[in-house]
């Protein structure tokens, strides 16, 4: 029986834009070590959405590897009254299927647009770094992180505040970390209309994950 890896990211690890998204990074990092995969890229999703997803994941399945492709952190997982749970962000726009028979999203997103703070954003995805590490630590679970762009608006305004919290990361562990994300490493490759990297791109990040997990 193979190896078990499990990917947890954004669409640039789900593999948005691709003519076929069993393509992506996870999918060829999986056939570089030979492991069988199970890839829960999810397009638009949140740093909080990833870490309890991970979460959910590894309380009910043992798994030899993971890799986790955190988004951006402006990214916010909400849920409202009516049970249904969404991501959103400063900037995300307003869709007449997000808000028409759910007004108080908009007015969440209106206040989240004027009123939120870069600082504590970025704050809150070191702690869910921070947490996710601890938990793999604890349950002996070898692990890998990696940015989708370490050049991300909220990092670089956030960086010089909570350079505490940013010391506790594990930097063996988390692949780039201070120098690069995905982003970085695919500036001259194909991009779709949405800016997501291509299948040259996508394969250039599962070298760098393979060769960091490797060495």
């Amino acid at each position: 029986m193979k190896k078990q890896l499990l990917t947890v990211g954004d669409s640039f690890t789900y593999g948005d834009e691709l003519s076929d998204h069993y393509q992506a990074w996870p999918y060829r990092l999986a056939d570089k070590l030979d492991y069988e995969v199970y890839n829960m890229g999810q397009s638009g999703c949140s740093n909080t959405s990833i870490l309890r997803r991970t979460l959910e994941e590894l309380s009910v399945k043992r798994y030899d590897l993971l890799v986790i492709g955190w988004t951006s952190p402006g990214r916010i997982e909400w849920k409202d009254h009516m049970g249904s749970t969404y991501n959103l962000w400063p900037g995300y726009a307003v869709t007449e299927q997000f808000s028409n028979k759910n007004p108080w999203r908009a007015n969440l997103l209106n206040y989240i647009n004027q009123y939120h703070s870069p600082e504590y954003l970025y704050e809150q995805y070191l702690i869910q770094v921070i947490s996710l590490q601890s938990y793999c630590q604890a349950h002996d679970i070898d692990y890998r992180m990696i940015n989708v762009n370490h050049n991300d608006y909220y990092r670089k305004v956030g960086k010089e505040q909570h350079e505490q919290l940013a010391e506790q990361i594990d930097i063996k562990k988390f692949i780039g970390w201070g120098k690069f994300g995905m982003m970085e490493l695919t500036p001259d490759c194909p991009k779709g209309p949405d800016g997501h990297f291509l299948d040259k791109g996508h394969q250039i990040v599962a070298n760098q994950i393979y060769e960091h997990i490797r060495h």
